[in-house]
Formats: C-alpha cells, sequence, structure tokens
C-alpha cells in the first residue's frame, strides 16, 4: 500500500515538472517567433537575451553579437532618450508604447516604440529591463506624409483668393478665411452649422438653396452661375461667381463649392452697358439727324434744280437738240441723285421708326429688300409676339436685321435668308441664316469679305449687349452664316 503511495507521489511530481517545462517551452516560442523585438537586459542596458527578429532589426547577423556583449543604450540615437525610459520606468514600474528613435549597426537612423518593464530583486530594487520594440519607421513616414500633404493643402485652402465652404445636410461643414470676409464675419468657426442661403439675397436665395441641396445629392444641376451675397448683417451686398461640385465629405455626400467677388467687374459690366446704351442711343439721333437733314436740305436743294433745270429746258428752242439733250441727262441724274438721297435717309433713319411697330417695320424693310434684290429670296417667321416690346428692344432687333440684310447683299452670295423672331420668357430671339459663302479661308479672301470684327458684326454684337443681352455668329466656308441675338424683355 505504501509502495503504492510513493509511485503516485512520483507520478504527481513528474507531472508537475512536467506542467512547469511546458509553459516555459511555449514562452520561449513566442520570444523566438516574435515579428518584433523582443528583449532581456541588465540594470546597465547589456542585453541578456535577444529574439531573432531583433537581431535583424538591430542589423546584425546573429544573437551571439548582442548577448553580454553590446548595450542596448548604444543603439539611442539620442542617449537623453534612453534616460527618460529608465526614469519613466522607475516611477511607474513599466513604460507602454514609448516613441524614440533607434540607430542599426549600419548607423541608419529608424523610428521605434518601446515597451517595457523592470526586473526587480527579492528587494525590489530594478535589476534589469525586458520587453519588445516595434519598427514604426513606415508608420511615422505615412503621418508625416498626411501632415505635410495637409499643410499643403490647409496653406492653399487658407490662402486662397476664393472662398470654399463645404456644405453638407444642408449646413456648412467647413469653410476658408476667405469665405468668412465675404459673407461679413471674422472666423470661419462663426460659419459653422449655419445654412448657406442665410447669407444669399432674398432675391436669389431660393435658387442658390435648390442647387445646393440637389448637388449633394449628386443630381445634375448648373456648376457655374452668379449671385448675390449680403453681408455684415445686411449691409453689404456683393456679385459672387460660384463653381460647385457634388463631392463625399468625411464619408457623406456633400456640395463642395468656390466662389469669387465679381462686384467690380459686374459695377464695371453695368457702366460698360450703360455706356453702350448712351452710344446706341446718340447713333440714333445722329442717324435721325442725318437722314432729316438729307430729306430736307438737300431734297430740297435738288427739287429746287430739277424745277430749274425744266425751266431751262423749256426756254431752249427746240431746233437746239444738243443743248436739249443735255438738260434731259441733268434731269435724270438730280432724279437719280434724289432717290440715293431717299434711300440713304430712309436706310439711316426709316419713317416707321418713329411710329415703332415691331413686326410692321420689319416686314416693310424685307418687302425693300427684296425689290432691291430680287435675286434673294427672305423667308420671315415671327412666333409668339403678340404684343409691343421696349422700343429700346424694337430698334435694336430692327437694326440688326437691317445691318444683317446688308451684310447679306454684299458679302455672302446667299439666295435664300431665313429670319426667325421668338418671343421665348424671359427673352425675345433672333436668327438670321443665309446659304452664302460664309467665312472664306485665309488667302481666298475676297475684297468685301465678312469676318467677326467687321463694323457691322460689331454694331449688331454692340446693340444687344447694351441690353443686357447675348450675340453669337456661327459660320464656315460653304456653310453660310447664322446670327443669333438673344436679348431679355
Amino acid at each position: 500500500m505504501m509502495g503504492m503511495m510513493n509511485t503516485k507521489k512520483q507520478d504527481s511530481a513528474q507531472s508537475g515538472k512536467a506542467s512547469v517545462k511546458a509553459p516555459q517551452r511555449w514562452i520561449r516560442h513566442i520570444f523566438e517567433k516574435s515579428p518584433v523585438l523582443v528583449y532581456v537586459t541588465s540594470y546597465d542596458g547589456i542585453i541578456l537575451d535577444i529574439n531573432t527578429a531583433g537581431v535583424a532589426m538591430l542589423g546584425g547577423a546573429s544573437r551571439e553579437e548582442f548577448i553580454g556583449k553590446l548595450s542596448i543604450r548604444s543603439f539611442y540615437a539620442d542617449p537623453e532618450d534612453r534616460l527618460r525610459f529608465q526614469s519613466l520606468v522607475a516611477c511607474q514600474g513599466f513604460v507602454q508604447e514609448y516613441e524614440t528613435r533607434f540607430q542599426r549597426m549600419d548607423k541608419k537612423i529608424f523610428d521605434v516604440r518601446i515597451t517595457g518593464f523592470a526586473r526587480r530583486n527579492a528587494k525590489g530594487e530594478i535589476i534589469g529591463y525586458e520587453g519588445f520594440i516595434i519598427d514604426i519607421t513606415d508608420r511615422k513616414r505615412a503621418e508625416q506624409d498626411l501632415k505635410d500633404s495637409e499643410e499643403k493643402y490647409r496653406t492653399v485652402v487658407e490662402n486662397s483668393m476664393s472662398a470654399i465652404l463645404v456644405h453638407q445636410g444642408g449646413r456648412i461643414e467647413f469653410a476658408n478665411q476667405r469665405c468668412a470676409e465675404m459673407v461679413g464675419v471674422d472666423k470661419p468657426e462663426e460659419l459653422l452649422g449655419r445654412h448657406f442661403w442665410e447669407f444669399v439675397h432674398p432675391e436669389d436665395r431660393a435658387i442658390v438653396k435648390d442647387r445646393g441641396m440637389m448637388r449633394e445629392k449628386g443630381n445634375l444641376t448648373p456648376e457655374h452661375y452668379t449671385f448675390r451675397l449680403i453681408g455684415d448683417n445686411g449691409k453689404t451686398i456683393r456679385w459672387a461667381e460660384i463653381r460647385a461640385t457634388h463631392a463625399m465629405y468625411m464619408g457623406k455626400p456633400s456640395a463642395v463649392a468656390n466662389f469669387i467677388d465679381i462686384t467690380k467687374s459686374k459695377k464695371a459690366e453695368y457702366e460698360i452697358r450703360h455706356l453702350s446704351e448712351c452710344l446706341a442711343k446718340v447713333r440714333e439721333e445722329e442717324r435721325k439727324l442725318l437722314g432729316a437733314d438729307l430729306h430736307d436740305d438737300v431734297g430740297q436743294i435738288l427739287t429746287a434744280m430739277h424745277f430749274d433745270l425744266e425751266t431751262l429746258q423749256k426756254a431752249i428752242p427746240r431746233e437746239h437738240s444738243e443743248q436739249q439733250l443735255c438738260c434731259e441727262k441733268l434731269l435724270r441724274n438730280v432724279e437719280i441723285i434724289a432717290d440715293i438721297i431717299r434711300k440713304t435717309a430712309s436706310y439711316r433713319r426709316p419713317d416707321v421708326l418713329d411710329t415703332m411697330v415691331l413686326i410692321p417695320a420689319l416686314s416693310r424693310q424685307i418687302e425693300e429688300f427684296r425689290a432691291d434684290h430680287p435675286g434673294i429670296r427672305v423667308d420671315f417667321t415671327a412666333l409668339g409676339l403678340k404684343k409691343q416690346l421696349n422700343p429700346e428692344i424694337e430698334l435694336a432687333i430692327y437694326r440688326i436685321v437691317q445691318e444683317s440684310l446688308t451684310n447679306t447683299a454684299k458679302h455672302a452670295e446667299a439666295t435664300t435668308v431665313g429670319i426667325t423672331l421668338t418671343y421665348s420668357h424671359p427673352n425675345v430671339i433672333l436668327m438670321v441664316r443665309d446659304n452664302g459663302v460664309g467665312r472664306r479661308a485665309a488667302g481666298n479672301e475676297r475684297k468685301m469679305r465678312r469676318h467677326p470684327g467687321g463694323i457691322g458684326l460689331f454694331s449688331m454684337r454692340e446693340r444687344a449687349l447694351s441690353l443686357g443681352g447675348t450675340f453669337e455668329v456661327s459660320s464656315a466656308p460653304g456653310k453660310g452664316m447664322t446670327i443669333r441675338a438673344q436679348i431679355p424683355v
């Protein structure tokens, strides 16, 4: 019985020894196979043990180079960091995620993160250190690259001459300093969480809000347009030109917009338009005066000349046939000159303009053109014009059609002309198309040619722009020419 008990005790002791050795083997296995540097050092830093990954990290060839021969402190790029490490361990008993820089045996510097613990004797005195070290060079480089990138873009955004903002969920999530200045606040932070359209002029607010919300959802809306901003609690009004697009910001759909202050250019545009209007009025008044002078003064002189020549012809005896023939020629020349004066005066200032009704005036102008140019067919269509337009708009349209027909007759070599006048709220649109030679290629130009810089086209463009409209010319060799004027009513 006693023998059996002794046998059981021996078996139990052997089992206990096996259970102790098994964890030690696993610990050693983990120590060796760990992908990070695992170390044990004396208090002075002499390496007592190091794993294979640690040898490779420090640039060695084998463990034997390190154990009992090298100090961990020799691998610190800055010796002061080693002292700080020891101080922290002395206070806390351990250090977690302590970042510093190490120097490999080949003098190459790299970033590391240390987690270390104090090794103590029975009296509680520190006799050494143990822990593990992770190479964080790639992470540090990525962090620095990100920091540099953020700094670069922050510099660009913050110093941009254009206002930049991110609109998300109906509210401003980001704005730069220029944006704050344009809406009349001191800092961009004052805009965060607010609706952008709070700062938009009431007359423009609905369209800006609608487009902004649609753009956040990724719907197609105009990316470029102008509107008015109100700032300084309604004291200032600025014109802004915006360019916006849909984007993801912090993982959510957003509208990213940048806009610039175009108040000065808007004022200049208004002044130019005003000057153009004044110039057009002055020209029209000059045309009127010139037409009146030609009709009244020159016309009266020619009429008197005609009467005098008729009297002279009657006074010449019939047998003086040569003198009679001379008088007849003079009478015909006077009639030709009178007809030219009449047409010139009519072109400069037709009587119909004084009692302008656009459609009848255009119809009469086209009829006269057909009579003078029987080889050119002119088709005229008017759509949607149920009431009279502003007199200045009607005069501009009349003059553009007049100049277009003159250009066609002189330079186009066309056989047909199509004129379409359409009222499509809020604009009236004039289209004049011919089937002529169009713009001629370089080197094959005639003496009288059409080109965008010609006086006629310049005059037409000026008239349209002076009324806040647009003017476009499209043409190609052999393809005719199309003139399109659009004027807001």
